[in-house]
Formats: structure tokens, C-alpha cells, sequence
């Protein structure tokens, strides 16, 4: 089972300094775009400094903020770089300028229809659902859920995806966000969890990989990994 740490990304050296950490403890690192909307550096620069080290970063990329041209241009230069995997998303709404009408299923047609050799993420909340179905339709690669509190809560959509490999995130701290940012996740309560024990249930299931992500940093993460 492969193991990815969320890092936010920030400026250089502290980038640097979470990216180091991490080196040893994670296959890759999962690398968010602008979080709630607000702006943050560039995801190919910190992705080309992340496989410069020997670490692979799968980008995760907002759409509502880019044209079809754009939107096909950067994932061009992701491939060309040596990006293999990147994650569709929709995004929150942006705190700069205007959303565009370019939503995850057209990003993902866009990609096939040019040929780029990326594969594609999508995300999804825990129950299947008919948008997920579309996205997997486009031809998408491989799924990544919202924060997951019991591996239970992954069997109807193991059983949806049948091989499409499933990532799902974790994510000790979830009592430190807003309500409202639970909700917008999916999640109606916020349990007490022995992280190291859930992943280690997870590890006996189907599933591919399991994405750590708190919002108490990357330190956070790896206490459950050590």
C-alpha cells in the first residue's frame, strides 16, 4: 500500500523543510492548489523540486480557475517534467478573479483527447455517486476520497470501483476545522480515532493508497507513521 503526506504548498524553505521530513516515511506527496480558494505558488514548480529530490508529487489541480487552453497547457508541461499522476478537482471558489465553466469531466476528456501521458485522480466523497460515475466514464485513472474516520466506510465504494485503484485520505485533527468545512468534506461528526489502527485496517483491504493530511502540518503525519 503505497503512503502519500499532504504538503500545503508555502514558500521555499519551508516547503523544503516539510518536503526533507518527509523523505523515508512517504511514497509521494500530494500537493493541494490554493486551499479555499486562496492564492498560493506554483504546483509544477514544487512538483519539478519534489522529483528533483527523488520524491514523487501528485499535483492536485483546481479547473475553476483555468481555460480549456490553459487548463491542456499546463498538463502538457506536467508531462513534460516527469509528472505521472495529477488529481482533478473543482475547487472552492476563488478569493481572486472569476471561476471559468471547466468542470472535472471536461478536464479529464481534455487530457485523453490529447494524448498526455498523465493519469488522472479524481475525488470523491465516501458513498458512490452518479458524478462520480461521470468522472470515471471521461476516463479517469484512479479515485482519492475525503477523509475517512472507519475502513468500513469504504466497502460500497470498493465494490463501485470494482479495479479502479481507491486512495483514500486520513486525517487526524479534523476536530480543529470549522463545522462548515466538515460539511463541504461530507463528515456530520468528528470521532475519536486510533490513526495508526486505522491504517493498518486500511492496509487489509483493497485499497491502493492512503493519503495523510492534517491540518496540524506534516509533523502531524508522520507521528502516525513513526
Amino acid at each position: 500500500m503505497e503512503i502519500g503526506i499532504e504538503i500545503v504548498p508555502s514558500n521555499l524553505p519551508r516547503f523544503l523543510r516539510s518536503l526533507s521530513s518527509v523523505i523515508g516515511y512517504a511514497d509521494f506527496i500530494s500537493l493541494p492548489e490554493c486551499p479555499f480558494g486562496r492564492p498560493l505558488p506554483s504546483l509544477l514548480v514544487f512538483s519539478v523540486i519534489a522529483k528533483g529530490l527523488g520524491l514523487e508529487a501528485i499535483p492536485n489541480y483546481r479547473v475553476m480557475d483555468r481555460s480549456e487552453l490553459g487548463f491542456i497547457s499546463e498538463m502538457m508541461a506536467l508531462s513534460e517534467v516527469g509528472v505521472r499522476r495529477i488529481v482533478i478537482v473543482r475547487g472552492d471558489l476563488p478569493s481572486i478573479g472569476m471561476p471559468t465553466n471547466l468542470n472535472p469531466v471536461r478536464a479529464i476528456e481534455l487530457i485523453k483527447e490529447h494524448g498526455i501521458d498523465i493519469d488522472v485522480g479524481v475525488a470523491t466523497y465516501i458513498k458512490p455517486s452518479e458524478t462520480l460515475r461521470a468522472k470515471i466514464e471521461a476516463g479517469a485513472d484512479f479515485v482519492i476520497t475525503q477523509p475517512i474516520q472507519d475502513v468500513e466506510e469504504l466497502s460500497e465504494l470498493l465494490d463501485f470501483l470494482e479495479d479502479i485503484p481507491l486512495y483514500t485520505m486520513i486525517m487526524p485533527g479534523l476536530e480543529d476545522l470549522d463545522p462548515n468545512i466538515l460539511k463541504e468534506m461530507g463528515l456530520k461528526e468528528v470521532r475519536n480515532v486510533d490513526y495508526k489502527a486505522l491504517l493498518q485496517d486500511i492496509s487489509r483491504t483493497k485499497v491502493r493508497g492512503v493519503i495523510i493530511s492534517s491540518p496540524k502540518g506534516v509533523s502531524k503525519a508522520l507521528e502516525i507513521l513513526r
